[in-house]
């Protein structure tokens, strides 16, 4: 199994970084992929993308994942090539994860639906959430925010892999 992260300018960093983080230890090859080789977060740290959007091949992943943050999910929103790759993952049937505000994102697009996802607070565009951290409607996983970070990869991890295993995970870092 292997997913990406998508990094830009301005997100919140601990979203994609607790992610990353869980994803490899249950042995998921992530990558972060970043709209520029360099990013900075919202929280101002600075670090290097493993790839960049330009050079990554999606056809080779199972997973995208959008980390929140502001201005992060406006630019995310607002890059061609993110939108492009949203559409492809769609298209092609696979797993599109979402934390914090950038469920708007899927929202925007018509992907998600009323009472199927969760997201920060104010970002549900007159949907109505749902109330757990972390949910999954079919191929959409979103998260609430960074509080809610260890469910959302969970999930993720639980949907890549297996419950299992994403048990295994948490009960290693002692969640």
């Amino acid at each position: 199994m292997k997913a990406m992260i998508i990094v830009t300018q301005g997100l919140e960093e601990c979203e994609a970084l607790v992610t990353y983080d869980l994803l490899y230890r249950a042995g998921i090859e992530t990558k972060l992929i970043g709209t520029d080789e360099q990013i900075t977060s919202s929280h101002n740290v600075t670090f290097k993308a493993h790839e960049t959007i330009a050079e990554v091949d999606p056809s080779t992943y199972d997973c995208l994942i959008l980390p929140g943050g502001m201005p992060g999910t406006l630019n995310l929103e607002n890059d061609e090539r993110v939108q492009k790759l949203i559409d492809y993952f769609v298209k092609q049937d696979r797993y599109i994860a979402a934390i914090c505000a950038a469920p708007s994102i899927l929202i925007h697009k018509g992907l998600l639906q009323s009472g199927k996802f969760i997201c920060f607070p104010g970002f549900e565009s007159g949907l109505e959430p749902a109330k757990e951290k972390a949910v999954q409607d079919g191929r959409f996983i979103t998260g609430k925010g960074l509080g809610a970070g260890f469910e959302f990869a969970h999930l993720i991890i639980e949907n890549l892999i297996s419950k299992e295993k994403a048990d295994e995970v948490l009960k290693a870092i002692q969640y």
